[in-house]
């Protein structure tokens, strides 16, 4: 059972504290706000009413201003907090300076009140020890801003009653917060110490020589968080975040802090409050927000790292039962406004890829901190790898199905189409060509699959079609045949297809694997991807390329369905053929990041988009049209003939031209 509040003395008016003070003013509560000064108080009044008067503004608050001020009796004594049922300590962050106000609180504060700290780093139980009462003795760790962020972590020390930890929730749920409660006493606790190992990555890519703006591009437009690493450590002070992280070292959280945050520490360049940090504000506590634009550099950084840093952290939290799977994701989300959690993120880019980015890491650098906890590597021996297996952190809807020489998953909300002939470069033949077409139905017809994505497994995406099958036509018959029973299905299902599609393009992509990425929306390409539509070359004709490329993607096109000269995928790019080049450990990420930009659009506007795309390519089938035909007329030459079975026996041609 938990108390009964209806007084609350909050300690601190700085920042943190008016902002308590208030939150628990606008529920209902009397609240005695103490400091050392009354200007201090003044200020904090003076804070309390701009703020109500901005959510006034917006409807957030049904009282009048006033009549809420009422309920914050500002002091400089002790004394008025004699009968308050709970206690909310927010003074500076020096365990020093808390013990003591707790001493003088706890020789005149009623016997029966709970007493809690928003302390974000120091131990709950070494605070606890000032005091008579460790059993009514809990951390209750607000967010800053509290006024907008509703969210607290309540913390249990060595003697904390269950009832403290009941009395502490019921009034997190009284103000209208959501709350995780730690069931251990650990540096940091649960946000301070993922938030740790997410800002300490960022801040090692800077000492890599990365930019500031194209990292946090990077966690913006890739990761789709409200704020880059840098512009939120800016907002929230340096030196808030360096002293805090060193007091987690200090009492046994393993980091290595980089030189150059101990450096602006140093220097006072503390952020938006000194007017200088990661950018330059127009003055010491003017915030204006840095402008920051995506551009393609932010596809040279890997942002996955930070998250896997953050999972790790997460998964010693669980695995020690400090909190739930559960709790890691609502903290994060409601607590640093991550758009999923941590474990969600892990299960969408796959288990395998965190702890391949961690191993890596530790790799690089030695720290012990990159060491995958026991946990992740349990479930990747397991076979736990998130929605590619259908279980990770949490259970996925998944299924798999093999088609031949194609493979189709569907991972919970979309569907991975994986051509499957490693060993033949995964070539068209009439087997691929039957199961795309089969996959992609499935696709379109699963009402829980909104996107779909089209990949090859091994080193090629796929290398065109295979030369050894079309080298057995015998004449324009077999090859009228073959692109009416199975290449005009899948072209056909394709340029129809209702939902988005992205391929992703990991090595070679010749002549029709090339073509097929010119019906996809979305191409992600590795930077090892190598393209071409080498037809040409064997006395073959590219219909879609030479047909719909130059409507669809570029005039350009034009000159390597002549010349059959290779691309990168960056001059890909350029043609317009390829929409985002990354590295090739991160192809599969990225493909993961794209379906939930996706997935978080509107379902009806996705649909609108489809429909006109399927709309404009519908205008370019007569022109399909008559180059599969000529593609059928030109099975019957001997150029045909004579390139195929060169191309077959590994030698130049002869052309006769006929």
């Amino acid at each position: 059972m938990s108390r009964a509040i209806e007084k609350v003395a909050v300690v601190g008016a700085g920042t943190m504290g008016h902002g308590i003070a208030e939150v628990c003013a606008i529920h209902g509560y009397e609240v005695v706000l103490i400091d050392v000064s009354d200007e201090i108080l003044r200020n904090a009044l003076e804070k309390i009413r701009w703020s109500l008067e901005g959510l006034a503004a917006r409807g957030l608050v049904k009282e009048p201003i006033n009549a809420i001020l009422s309920r914050v009796k500002p002091t400089t004594s002790y004394e008025e907090a004699r009968d308050v049922d709970l206690v909310i300590e927010a003074v500076v962050e020096n365990a020093a300076v808390k013990k003591e106000v707790f001493k003088r609180l706890d020789g005149m504060v009623k016997a029966d009140a709970v007493f809690t700290t928003n302390t974000s780093t120091i131990p709950i139980s070494e605070l606890a020890s000032a005091t008579s009462r460790p059993e009514k003795f809990a951390g209750l760790h607000f967010i800053n801003p509290p006024v907008l962020i509703h969210f607290v972590e309540v913390i249990k020390g060595d003697r904390t009653s269950d009832e403290c930890v009941a009395t502490v929730v019921d009034f997190a749920k009284s103000i209208g917060f959501k709350y995780v409660v730690l069931k251990r006493d650990v540096p940091g606790f649960l946000i301070n110490r993922l938030n740790a190992r997410h800002w300490v990555e960022a801040l090692r890519m800077l000492e890599e020589g990365l930019d500031v703006r194209d990292v946090d591009a990077a966690q913006r437009f890739r990761l789709g968080f409200p704020m880059g690493p840098f512009e939120l450590f800016d907002f929230s002070g340096i030196d808030v975040g360096y002293l805090a992280f060193n007091e987690m070292a200090r009492r046994g959280f393993s980091i290595k802090l980089p030189e150059v945050v101990k450096k602006m520490y140093e220097e006072k360049r503390w952020g938006m409050k000194t007017g200088v940090g990661f950018y330059k504000y127009p003055a010491p506590g003017a915030y204006v927000r840095p402008t920051i634009l995506p551009s393609d550099r932010m596809y040279d950084l890997n942002p996955y790292r930070m998250i896997a840093s953050a999972v790790n952290e997460a998964a010693w939290l669980v695995r020690n039962e400090i909190v739930t799977k559960d709790e890691v994701e609502l903290a994060m989300r409601e607590a640093m406004q991550w758009p999923i959690g941590p474990l969600t993120w892990a299960d969408r880019i796959g288990l395998d890829n965190v702890v391949s980015i961690l191993n890596k890491r530790f790799e690089e650098t030695g720290l012990e901190e990159y060491k995958p906890d026991p946990l992740l590597e349990e479930m990747v021996r397991e076979g736990k790898l998130g929605l590619k297996s259908g279980e990770g952190f949490f259970k996925w809807k998944y299924e798999k199905k093999d088609l031949g020489a194609v493979v189709y998953e569907k991972r919970h909300d979309h569907a991975v189409v994986t051509i499957n002939r490693p060993e033949k470069l995964n070539a068209l033949n009439e087997a691929v060509w039957e199961g795309l077409r089969v996959a992609l139905e499935m696709a379109e017809e699963d009402p829980d699959v909104r996107v779909a994505i089209l990949t090859g497994s091994g080193r090629a995406f796929c290398a065109g079609d295979d030369i050894a099958m079309m080298s057995k036509w015998r004449g324009s018959m077999d090859a009228k045949a073959w692109a009416e029973r199975y290449a005009a299905p899948l072209i056909e299902k394709a340029i129809e297809f209702k939902k988005p599609l992205i391929t992703l393009v990991n090595g070679l992509a010749f002549g029709g694997g090339m073509e097929l990425n010119i019906l996809a929306d979305i191409v992600i390409a590795s930077k090892e991807a190598v393209f071409a539509i080498p037809e040409a070359l064997i006395g073959a004709f590219p219909p879609l390329a030479s047909s719909c490329g130059a409507p669809l993607v570029s005039k350009k096109i034009i000159r390597y369905a002549l010349t059959g000269e290779w691309l990168s995928a960056e001059q890909c790019k350029e043609l317009g053929l390829v929409d985002i080049v990354v590295p090739p450990d991160q192809l599969e990420a990225t493909g993961a990041e794209m379906v939930m930009k996706i997935l978080r659009a509107a379902p009806l506007g996705v649909e609108a988009v489809k429909s006109s795309v399927r709309a404009y390519r519908r205008m370019y089938k007569e022109l399909l049209r008559a180059a599969t035909q000529d593609l059928v007329i030109l099975s019957s030459s001997q150029d045909f003939s004579e390139g195929a079975r060169a191309f077959v026996e590994k030698r130049p041609p002869t052309w006769k031209g006929r």
